[in-house]
């Protein structure tokens, strides 16, 4: 049978307009784009505007979904969160993001199990996925595995050099391993693709210290501080670090507020008021500085970030201000007589 001209254009044109396998995001997909990255910003009010008419439009996309998840996630539904990724993954099954987000959820929930497996089952069904490798590099790095999740992490940045989180973390390596020019161009970038992250700004600061950049770090410490609030950014350590920062340039009263502010928000660490004790004892608050180096020596510290060592030192010397000659000895006794820890014992 011989078709009709007339159908035969009708349906070139129709083939022409409509595309072949047009799915239920089909129009979205710019959309969906910039939802994901304003979830990875953190700007959560920003994607659910993005995204409401997205969803009006396309009801049955499976993205919808998924961005769902990231936004009940960011609100702290914890419940919530993790229906919506199993229904995204149940939907999308061979989707490695999905696992990807889901395994990164756990993670921030320091459900270290669950992250690994999601992190392992989201590389496998796609090995060049960012986020995937970025997720697995981590949790790798975290089982002591640290060249095998440097390699995925350096891969991530490769393929996808806006990810601030993959550059975050390929910075901490650096970070650890005392290579503070690698550490600082990682960090740097992390904050710059992502203001927010108080975290990134406070690393950045912590590595142009030993540079020598001191007006660099300074300038870091204040941005950080200028966006640290409550949420996946938070930098509870950041006025500790920055009033360290400013007691070794010896401007003691500014020091003493973000100290101040340190033992609020930590006061379960050894570290901070120790800093703190030593800075009462430089500004001659000798019964504030005996009070932290009291806390401080009540405190556990299994990293020995701050050993005990050093606490008695610090408090023969406050007793000693005191006048409390007998507490004095006995800590500097105890400060001969307590052999320091073995080398590895303490970082």
């Amino acid at each position: 049978m011989t078709v009709p001209r007339t159908v035969v254009f009708l349906l070139f044109a129709t083939c022409s307009v409509w595309p072949a396998f047009a799915g239920p995001c089909t129009g979205a997909e710019a959309q969906l784009v910039r939802v994901s990255r304003e979830l990875t910003l953190a700007a959560t009010d920003i994607a659910e505007g993005i995204l409401r008419p997205i969803v009006l439009a396309h009801p049955d996309c499976p993205e919808v979904l998924l961005a769902k998840a990231r936004i009940e996630e960011a609100r702290g539904n914890a419940n919530q969160a993790v229906d919506l990724y199993i229904r995204y993954t149940d939907l999308e099954p061979n989707d490695s993001r999905g696992f990807a987000y889901f395994g990164r959820f756990f993670l921030e929930q320091r459900d270290y199990m669950k992250a690994d497996a999601l992190s392992a089952a989201a590389v496998d069904k796609n090995p060049s996925d960012p986020s995937a490798l970025a997720l697995r590099g981590q949790v790798l790095v975290m089982k002591g595995q640290s060249a095998e999740g440097k390699t995925l992490l350096e891969k991530a940045c490769q393929l996808d050099p806006d990810d601030p989180e993959a550059q975050f973390q390929l910075g901490a390596i650096y970070d650890r391993a005392k290579s503070a020019p690698n550490a600082v161009q990682h960090f740097r970038k992390a904050a710059t693709l992502n203001p927010r992250d108080s975290r990134a700004w406070d690393y950045l600061a912590l590595n142009l210290e030993p540079m020598g950049a001191l007006a660099g770090a300074e300038q870091a410490y204040k941005k950080g501080l200028q966006v640290n609030q409550p949420g996946r950014f938070y930098d509870a350590f950041l006025d500790y670090n920055y009033g360290r920062f400013l007691e070794k340039r010896n401007d003691l009263a500014a020091s003493k507020q973000h100290m101040d502010r340190a033992v609020e928000l930590a006061p379960k660490v050894r570290a901070v008021w120790y800093e703190r004790a030593k800075l009462n004892l430089r500004l001659k608050n000798y019964q504030q500085a005996r009070t932290d180096a009291e806390k401080a020596a009540s405190c556990d510290d299994p990293a020995k970030v701050i050993i005990d060592l050093q606490i008695y030192a610090l408090l023969a010397q406050v007793y000693g201000r005191l006048g409390e000659t007998g507490l004095a000895k006995k800590y500097a006794d105890l400060s001969r007589e307590t052999p320091p820890p073995v080398r590895g014992e303490y970082r």
